[in-house]
């Protein structure tokens, strides 16, 4: 499949696009928000179906998961690909692409069997690690990937919503002249300090000394390569080197230098 590439809208054109498949109650949220006023075919925002992305805001394409369908998603539970296929083509096909998950609680589930309380629990943690897995991976499989998470839907329509407006009476290119003189934290540092217990500046160290995390992840990296990091015991380097048993890293990835 031949994938367009989604460059920006004149400023006094700028739409909103959202998939038809996406939920109904965000886009009855986000129809709210907009003042009722937006919705229609030559409206600002409008509602269709989309090869790829569920939102398209200029050169922003936007791949949002609510949380629970994100662990799904990365199991590939009940469809035809996986979060990896969908980041796959949301990277060709638009200058900025981003993926947002919303929502905090996450729901466990095993089809056939009777949920009790240690059952919830075991599932739980599964899938908090499965997540925790997948955003760290992630910055590895695709650093030109933005990443944003917020806490529920109403957050997330409510940045939609702001950020559709700035675009429309701001435009595009003094947003992005605003952008570039905002710092920015390494995604490299961003994946090792999701982490539970691993701080930015540890996740610096490490990278700096070890050359990046393509290196920490290698097979030859040793758990008292990591605890020479002040602060990093023998559980948390552990914890960062299992990451090399969850997930294929040996895929196509952009070597971007250590943070300096």
């Amino acid at each position: 499949m031949v994938m367009l590439k989604y460059h920006n809208q004149p400023a006094h054109t700028m739409v909103l696009y959202v998939d038809d498949r996406e939920n109904d109650i965000l886009i009855h949220k986000l129809y709210a928000r907009m003042g009722n006023r937006d919705f229609g075919p030559n409206g600002q925002v409008q509602v269709k179906r989309l090869q790829s992305a569920d939102y398209i805001i200029g050169d922003w394409g936007i791949e949002a998961k609510e949380i629970n369908d994100l662990y799904h998603s990365i199991l590939g539970h009940g469809r035809s690909r996986t979060i990896v296929g969908q980041l796959q083509d949301l990277e060709e096909s638009f200058d900025r692409p981003m993926l947002v998950v919303y929502g905090e609680q996450l729901k466990p589930f095993i089809p056939g069997k009777k949920m009790n309380r240690k059952l919830f629990a075991i599932e739980k943690r599964r899938m908090e690690q499965t997540i925790l897995n997948f955003k760290i991976t992630f910055q590895l499989r695709f650093p030109n990937i933005s990443f944003m998470q917020f806490g529920t839907m109403d957050e997330f329509v409510n940045y939609l919503a702001i950020n559709h407006t700035q675009k429309t009476h701001v435009g595009v290119s003094q947003q992005t002249h605003n952008a570039k003189k905002t710092e920015r934290v390494h995604p490299q540092v961003l994946a090792l300090s999701a982490l539970p217990g691993i701080t930015e500046e540890q996740a610096e160290d490490m990278l700096e000394r070890m050359g990046g995390l393509r290196n920490i992840m290698r097979l030859r990296t040793r758990q008292k390569d990591l605890m020479e990091t002040k602060g990093v015991g023998r559980s948390r380097a552990r914890k960062i080197l299992s990451l090399r048993d969850d997930y294929n890293l040996d895929i196509s990835v952009t070597d971007e230098p250590a943070p300096e």
